[in-house]
């Protein structure tokens, strides 16, 4: 029998994530996502599939016969407090929404000239001798106008992504290119949007079709009789 509380906890957050992937793309000027931040926001997304999978299968039936339903509380905080272990364990690394790769080429070499670094490019790879960062720049599979930059083999310098991090924020130059509303970037945002909006108006009106299980739910977690 399909379960459509547990339905609905797994496909708000994914359409949340959707939406939210949607209005960057629909945005004025380009966004800059760092690797850290895309774990955050897959993190979220998959959480509600996560709680009714994983979670559910290696549930702590001891701390539930102590705490009840208070324990997915304590479940949820040690999952997302993984996720941010994650986001902050991972490569130093940029995801551009809004650029293709040669615009944020031309980008980035007005935001180092603007800070007087000096910068190569070799076709795609790009090197920055004054904080010993070496990186290359791709496009995006699959979406467009997007643009990934990684760095090329093992980071030895982590401190030097956060300097061209701050060069970049306190940039001028961001906020003057203009490519984030590109025709290009539409159509998918669209279909984002789109998608989003089905998941979560799909798991508001699971919710609302087992809405007196949820009541009860909630008065055993509040002790209400």
């Amino acid at each position: 029998m399909l379960d459509y509380l547990r339905l609905a906890l797994g496909l708000i957050p994914l359409g949340l994530y959707l939406m939210v992937m949607g209005l960057l793309a629909l945005r004025g000027r380009p966004t800059i996502l760092t690797t850290g931040q895309e774990s955050l926001l897959i993190g979220f997304a998959l959480s509600g599939f996560v709680l009714i999978g994983p979670i559910e299968l290696f549930f702590p039936t001891g701390a539930y016969a102590a705490l009840g339903l208070w324990v997915w509380l304590l479940l949820v905080a040690l999952y997302f407090l993984v996720v941010l272990l994650i986001a902050l364990q991972r490569a130093p690394g940029w995801t551009i929404v809004g650029m293709d790769a040669e615009e944020f080429r031309a980008f980035f070499e007005s935001v180092l000239q603007e800070g007087s670094v000096d910068c190569k490019w070799m076709g795609n790879q790009l090197q920055i001798d004054k904080w010993d960062v070496r990186a290359i720049a791709e496009p995006s599979r699959g979406f467009p106008k997007t643009t990934c930059l990684s760095p090329c083999g093992r980071v030895r310098n982590v401190l030097g992504w956060y300097q061209i991090e701050k060069l970049v924020a306190t940039s001028k130059a961001l906020e003057q290119t203009g490519a984030g509303r590109s025709s290009g970037m539409i159509p998918t945002a669209v279909c984002l949007l789109l998608l989003g909006s089905i998941c979560i108006g799909l798991g508001c009106s699971l919710i609302a079709w087992d809405m007196e299980r949820l009541q009860k739910l909630l008065n055993v977690a509040l002790g209400v009789p």
